[in-house]
């Protein structure tokens, strides 16, 4: 659980600095699941992986987050490391 943690505390961070109050929903879902992981019950995997599904919605979901800098090569460093975040849960959480 420990990558995992990690993991979603970067995402959180990410989503804090450059994301809109409109983002508000997720953050607030992060927050959730990083309480979820410091409790350590047994059913846990369960409700991160379903809650993290949940921010993926069509609309207003993080598949809708992007940082914008109005430096290129910064912009590109942020969203490259926001898209390997991204990708390294859904290989931890199997989707």
């Amino acid at each position: 659980m420990g990558e995992l943690k990690e993991l979603f505390k970067e995402l959180l961070v990410m989503l804090e600095r450059y994301g809109s109050d409109s983002y508000n929903p997720q953050k607030r879902l992060l927050k959730e699941i990083l309480y979820i992981i410091d409790e350590n019950n047994i059913d846990s995997f369960s409700q991160i992986r379903s809650i993290y599904k949940s921010l993926f919605s069509p609309k207003y979901g993080l598949s809708e987050f992007n940082i914008w800098k109005d430096d290129f090569t910064e912009r590109k460093r942020l969203n490259d490391k926001l898209e390997n975040i991204e990708q390294r849960l859904w290989e931890i959480l199997e989707y």
